[in-house]
């Protein structure tokens, strides 16, 4: 059984509680062009794209990853988000008060 296959027979039988599908239709041109006299890029199945492409709009699954593989790295992002959030509540209550 080749990888294609056992990655399209595992994606229709995932857990996940919904699977992503693409936004167009298999061989629709996608005008990602690098190079003037390149090929057009089309559109494949959904089958045809790696694992790793469904994944990458879970951000809760990429936190948890990060958080396994480089805990510092996390608690800097984690830091970082708290800190915006931190300006963007004092920039509020400072409009308020005008």
């Amino acid at each position: 059984m080749s990888l294609q296959t056992r990655q399209s027979i595992r994606r229709l039988f995932s857990t996940a509680s919904h699977q992503l599908q693409s936004s167009c239709k298999e061989g629709t041109p996608i005008n990602l062009n690098i190079f003037k006299a390149g090929k057009p890029t089309v559109a494949l199945k959904d089958e045809e794209y790696p694992e790793w492409l469904w994944t990458l709009l879970d951000k809760e699954a990429l936190l948890n990853k990060l958080k396994e593989e480089d805990y510092f790295k996390y608690k800097r992002k984690m830091l970082k988000k708290d800190n915006v959030a931190f300006c963007k509540h004092n920039n509020f209550m400072e409009k308020m008060k005008k």
